[in-house]
């Protein structure tokens, strides 16, 4: 029935392309309202006037669309050819990283964007006949012993168990310092990353890289990430720094962060939850480590879901930890206030503790305080 007035006031859009296009160039940005679809306007517009200009269409009634798909279609599409440019120029730098690490330095790669492609393709290509372990510093649930235990036992072959992780790290490095030399790579993806930037675990790194044969070739992301090592630990390592900006996407370095494991690890890292220990009384602390070696305790049990409120009542007045089921509860309200602890119902309705942590994360932290 309007076809006609329709076409009309297309006609008197599009007239406005000109201005369109003069007040963009002198720093506006423009908006469309008004009712009915702007879409084949928009197209049109940019099909003729923007024909010989670089330009990125975003659908924002896409129901899952992101900022994250927006700015990486922007360092994508738009740059392809610049980013395709730096890509080469690191890349370059093989040889003389391989030089260098040979030479008793190790590697440390920053800038903005993804190192971890770079990262990959030097161990597939130049340490292709070397040994090699990779070590993803962005897991949630990765720990100082997951690492310690990659070494031992694929690398080693070694079976036996270990007393703590200092007799772990000793062992080590008998073993390569006392037969043939052998050359190990150990790459790290985001080594200042939550689970990795505790202390102990950077002191941990810090003595790998000084056992002999030993070179790591790590990169880092966070702004505020040198501040993880003091003087000891920077020397230990022996940083050779490299800017490899790439502007790629962190598509596998954050696609743990929306996961129900970061939910349940991330918010309580062993750094975080060895911070918040050192603020509790000495009660309560004790009161904490009855529900870790008691979760740790029945790590086989599938059908645990906790320890009730009344046993672990039983337990605090055995060990005379509380005087009564009042100061208890004030001090399970403490650890709920800082995520330490959940609670779940049984079946018959009673309320059990339990602490949303893995066994590897928990195993470290009764080390770490066996340590303390």
């Amino acid at each position: 029935m309007y076809r006609k007035e329709c076409a009309a006031l297309y006609r008197e859009h599009r007239a406005l392309f000109d201005k369109w296009m003069l007040q963009m160039c002198n720093g506006f940005n423009l908006l469309l309202y008004g009712f009915g679809s702007k879409r084949p306007l928009l197209e049109e517009f940019r099909t003729t006037v923007l024909k010989g200009f670089t330009s990125l269409v975003v659908n924002g009634y896409f129901p899952s669309i992101t900022v994250k798909n927006i700015l990486n279609s922007i360092t994508e599409d738009m740059y392809r050819k610049e980013c395709a440019a730096l890509y080469r120029e690191h890349r370059a730098l093989f040889d003389k990283w391989m030089l260098q690490m040979c030479n008793g330095f190790n590697l440390l790669l920053y800038g903005f964007g993804s190192k971890r492609p770079l990262l990959e393709e030097f161990r597939t290509t130049v340490l292709k006949g070397f040994t090699s372990l990779v070590v993803n510093g962005y897991f949630p649930s990765i720990t100082v012993k997951n690492i310690l235990n990659s070494i031992t036992e694929d690398l080693i072959e070694h079976r036996g168990s270990f007393r703590s992780v200092t007799d772990q790290c000793d062992f080590i490095k008998d073993h390569y310092e006392s037969g043939e030399y052998e050359d190990i790579f150990l790459i790290i993806h985001n080594i200042d990353g939550s689970m990795l930037r505790s202390d102990k675990v950077q002191t941990v790194l810090s003595v790998l890289a000084q056992i002999r044969g030993f070179h790591i070739l790590a990169s880092i992301d966070h702004i505020n990430g040198p501040l993880i090592w003091d003087q000891t630990k920077s020397s230990r390592f022996n940083w050779l720094w490299y800017d490899v900006t790439s502007y790629n996407a962190y598509t596998e370095e954050t696609s743990y962060e929306n996961s129900l494991l970061v939910q349940q690890s991330g918010a309580l890292a062993l750094s975080s939850l060895t911070h918040v220990m050192k603020s509790l009384t000495p009660n309560a602390r004790e009161i904490f480590m009855l529900l870790v070696k008691y979760q740790l305790e029945n790590k086989d049990n599938a059908s645990y879901i906790g320890l009730s409120f009344h046993a672990l009542y039983q337990r605090c007045r055995e060990a005379f930890l509380v005087n009564s089921d009042l100061t208890l509860k004030a001090q399970l309200t403490e650890f709920t206030d800082h995520k330490l602890i959940r609670y779940k119902k049984s079946v018959d309705g009673v309320d059990h503790l339990y602490i949303p942590l893995d066994e590897a994360t928990l195993t470290d932290f009764v080390e770490q305080q066996a340590e303390t």
